[in-house]
């Protein structure tokens, strides 16, 4: 049987965090902080998928047997000398960097200067460093995520104004400056929505953007 004990032992003496691993492996950031809790009993793909991802025999993540005390070894069994077992290399460390975080996360204003630099250069960034730096994956996924959903509500909202404009026109009603409104109002929101997010990151939070894609 499993031991979720081995599994957070394993990851941990190779130097991955959760948030690496699930990126590795294809599971869940949820379902593996739930597998390492022992809140819930994995199946055989997903058990398979983090052997694969850590780079170990499924094997490894088996409890080890407890010696009772009618099999417990005697004497000359208790002296003879145990093989040395080699731990395996840790793999590069995750360094923690809030700098690069609030970096990551700020990168986002950058549809101030051109529009879709939001997407480049948090995807740039993230793409570099989410292997090197603590939390960067996890963090560079949900800044993306919203700014992919700001994307397609900003094109929603310009079809829907388009659509306003040619009712306004057809009944001569006046719509005075609706394209404008609907870009200010939809660049003031993007840049308070950041901005938030930035001070939760300061303040230790990595919650940060519940709504995204």
């Amino acid at each position: 049987m499993f031991s979720p004990t081995r599994i957070s032992t394993i990851r941990k003496s190779k130097g991955v965090s959760q948030e690496v691993l699930a990126e590795q492996s294809g599971v869940s950031l949820r379902t593996i902080q739930r597998v390492e809790q022992g809140d819930t009993m994995p199946r055989g793909y997903t058990l398979q998928a983090l052997a694969a991802a850590l780079e170990v025999p499924l094997e490894a993540f088996r409890a080890e047997p407890e010696v009772t005390p009618e099999h417990a070894p005697t004497p000359v069994q208790a002296a003879a000398p145990e093989p040395q077992v080699v731990a395996p290399a840790p793999a590069s460390v995750l360094r923690p960097d809030p700098q690069f975080l609030q970096l990551l996360n700020l990168s986002a204003l950058s549809f101030l200067v051109f529009p879709l630099l939001n997407l480049v250069v948090p995807w740039v960034l993230w793409r570099k460093h989410r292997h090197d730096t603590e939390q960067a994956a996890e963090v560079g996924r949900r800044v993306l995520g919203f700014q992919i959903l700001w994307q397609v509500l900003c094109f929603l909202s310009y079809g829907l104004a388009a659509v306003a404009q040619l009712w306004a026109h057809l009944y001569q009603v006046v719509l005075p400056n609706l394209f404008v409104w609907v870009f200010i109002i939809s660049y003031l929101l993007n840049l308070a929505v950041v901005c938030y997010n930035g001070w939760k990151l300061r303040r230790g939070h990595l919650d940060i953007y519940p709504f995204r894609l």
